[in-house]
């Protein structure tokens, strides 16, 4: 009987010994799936947070696309291919609200010289062509850009749904 008391134990411990591995693979496959759950939700929320503030840029009007390039600028992100797509959206909306700028400097001092505030052959005013010529190559950079950012935008949404 002695021995048999001794063998029950043993027993005992090793269906707890394989009880406690069979709950602890469950609890590490649950805490992997929920932590890849919240990584996907969070990556939606992200995509989605982008997607609206790019899509609010896309929609402004001039006067306002700086402000709504810097909530672009503003839109959080952990989620890596989020943050890539939104440093590819910036790289087309940093070149335009440039371009947008230096239009609004450059029709400022064209009134300026119509007003005769500006002597148009003045060094300043003369300088103006060249800021066009610049507004000009930066909008279509912007352009060229903006196709990138709407492909990332896109795979985003596939990734991620929403």
């Amino acid at each position: 009987m002695y021995a048999g008391a001794m063998q029950a134990p043993e027993s005992v411990d090793a269906m707890t010994v394989s009880a406690r591995v069979a709950m602890c693979t469950r609890i590490a496959t649950l805490a992997l799936a929920s932590a890849t759950a919240a990584c996907s939700g969070a990556a939606k929320r992200e995509t989605s947070a982008l997607w609206d503030a790019v899509d609010r840029y896309r929609d402004a009007d001039n006067a306002s696309k700086p402000v709504r390039g810097q909530a672009v600028a503003a839109v959080a992100c952990t989620a890596a291919s989020v943050c890539d797509a939104k440093r590819v959206c910036l790289a087309a909306i940093d070149p335009t609200t440039r371009a947008l700028k230096l239009k609004d400097d450059v029709a400022l001092r064209v009134a300026d010289i119509e007003q005769n505030h500006l002597d148009a052959t003045s060094p300043e005013a003369q300088a103006l062509s060249g800021k066009l010529d610049l507004a000009a190559k930066l909008l279509e950079t912007g352009r060229q850009k903006m196709g990138e950012c709407e492909r990332r935008l896109t795979d985003l949404r596939v990734q991620y749904g929403g």
